[in-house]
């Protein structure tokens, strides 16, 4: 019997001290909070034409499908507005800071609207150094002018 209670004195309850844990819960929860990171992502919608998705002879003129409209951005700061059977003169950036005098792009955009009433297709075709903001701007007015339908190639 004296063996047993040995053991049973030896047995002594522990209590589990759970300040230290909630100390560093204290302290760690606010600056997970403080330093998450909250981004608010801006998506614009355009979609690349599918293989199957032609428009019928039927309903469009054959002189409207031969129309291809490209906007060409070069990294050397000039714009150009190609069209199919069109003629429009570059568009440099008006200062020494890059930007572009988009009244001259708008004007030429309206030109062709007017030529090619059914044309709504633009492809932009910008040059490895163009900055994001540049081409965000020309499809804008692209779209505030008549062509909703912008390609990136």
């Amino acid at each position: 019997m004296n063996l047993r209670q040995n053991v049973r004195n030896k047995r002594e309850e522990v209590d589990v001290n759970l300040t230290a844990v909630m100390n560093i819960f204290l302290i760690l929860i606010p600056f997970l909070i403080l330093t998450a990171a909250f981004v608010k992502l801006a998506v614009i919608d355009f979609s690349l034409p599918t293989a199957g998705s032609g428009n019928n002879s039927a309903t469009t003129p054959p002189e409207e499908k031969m129309i291809l409209t490209v906007i060409d951005i070069k990294s050397t700061g000039e714009l150009q507005l190609k069209s199919t059977g069109s003629k429009f003169d570059p568009i440099p950036p008006s200062d020494a800071t890059g930007k572009y005098d988009y009244q001259k792009l708008i004007a030429q955009l309206l030109e062709l609207k007017a030529k090619h009433q059914a044309v709504e297709d633009i492809i932009l075709i910008p040059d490895n150094g163009v900055k994001y903001d540049v081409i965000i701007q020309i499809m804008d007015r692209c779209r505030e002018n008549g062509f909703p339908n912008i390609s990136l190639s």
